[in-house]
């Protein structure tokens, strides 16, 4: 949005910063956030079951604007990458290249983490269950080709600006530096582009996921909207995000460093549906207050996922508040053993193995009965119930 006001009106980035330096955004780039949120709300008032026309539009521009953008910055560096710091040969070996291997593929799994846990919200308006498979080829393609394009992308950058240039918006940022007309032109246009994609990325990502759960957590007071308008005044003023976009290191550190709440979460799921129940639940019962899944009058939780969900997430958890701490500091030093930031570079990883383990033993060897069952109970025939009743009330 700050790039987009910069390429509409120059003058935009003239404004007086009266923000500190150490709070990672300026005062334009704060008036910029705050435009972005204001124009989101309406996008959330929208219901979701209706803004898949949004979510196809989004899917045309983002791949339109990811090549321009790589198009753009190879075609600058001369159409090649060679001597690029991104593309040569790693000059550490053995167990220090091992451990840096999977703390990077650890913020990777970061992006993957979100949407395996929360696709449920989606895929539970498929017309029948298989329609969802395509997703197990869709995404890691789709994840794979946009990650090689920031790849190539940082590479080529490195040619044109003298350093490894990783934040896209940067690059749309450049394309009106000399001031023309036709640059600011493309500059404007392709900070629309990622307005665009970005909007998508935050409904379907992390607006829509949220809303459920504060649906869950109160139904008497929250629906859908509201929750979706509620995570937004959270996500966008309590969680200061610019800080978090502050720098590469600290981006990575959260994308890397949240996935040990995600991993436990996602395995406990699995491993209470498929292996602990077998698919044998009662759908009715998940929408009553006192049903079969409220467990204890006084707790309304199942302490076995409680306790399995703390042991994977507690042992990676000061590896996650060292890499934080460390992303800050400019002369970091390590607060916990080698030990802690190996297993938190395997973080997620070993949350959701961990958790999915002592779950499935809590469960088989302290099991809770009140729940189980040996058959599956659709709500089917109170739908079609409804539905009748509907019609003769509406023929009457």
């Amino acid at each position: 949005m700050t790039v987009l006001l910069t390429a509409t009106w120059p003058s935009f980035a003239n404004i007086p910063n009266t923000i500190p330096e150490d709070q990672g955004i300026s005062s334009p780039g704060m008036v910029g956030f705050l435009l972005y949120f204001l124009l989101q709300l309406p996008f959330l008032c929208i219901p979701y079951t209706r803004i898949q026309y949004f979510f196809a539009f989004k899917s045309i521009i983002a791949p339109i604007i990811f090549l321009a953008v790589f198009g753009s910055t190879l075609h600058r560096a001369g159409g090649t990458m060679n001597g690029s710091s991104v593309l040569t040969p790693s000059t550490v070996h053995g167990s220090v290249l091992a451990w840096s291997f999977f703390s990077n593929l650890n913020s990777v799994v970061g992006n993957y983490a979100t949407l395996g846990l929360n696709i449920s919200d989606f895929a539970r308006y498929a017309k029948k269950p298989s329609n969802t498979n395509i997703q197990a080829i869709a995404i890691p393609f789709i994840f794979t080709i946009v990650g090689l394009l920031g790849i190539f992308t940082a590479a080529a950058s490195e040619k044109v600006y003298g350093e490894v240039v990783w934040n896209p918006i940067v690059i749309i940022e450049d394309w009106s530096s000399n001031g023309s007309s036709s640059g600011r032109a493309a500059s404007a246009f392709g900070a629309i582009g990622l307005i665009i994609v970005t909007l998508g990325i935050n409904i379907s990502a992390n607006s829509i996921s949220a809303a459920n759960d504060l649906v869950s957590f109160c139904p008497k007071y929250i629906n859908i909207r509201r929750g979706q308008l509620l995570a937004a005044f959270i996500g966008a003023w309590a969680c200061v995000p610019w800080k978090i976009l502050a720098s590469a290191a600290r981006f990575l550190a959260f994308l890397g460093g949240y996935t040990i709440f995600l991993g436990p979460m996602t395995a406990i799921m699995i491993t209470d549906y498929y292996i602990t129940r077998r698919g044998n639940v009662s759908v009715p019962d998940m929408y009553d207050f006192h049903g079969i899944y409220r467990y204890s009058a006084k707790y309304a939780t199942n302490w076995r996922a409680v306790a399995a969900m703390v042991v994977g997430f507690a042992p990676p958890l000061p590896g996650f508040i060292n890499n934080i701490a460390i992303s800050q500091e400019k002369d970091p030093k390590s607060i916990v053993s080698l030990g802690g930031q190996h297993l938190f570079a395997i973080g997620y990883i070993y949350s959701f193995a961990a958790a999915g383990v002592f779950y499935w033993a809590f469960m088989r060897f302290v099991p809770e009965q009140g729940s189980r069952m040996d058959h599956q109970v659709t709500g089917e025939d109170i739908v079609v119930a409804n539905d009748e009743r509907k019609r003769s009330i509406s023929k009457a």
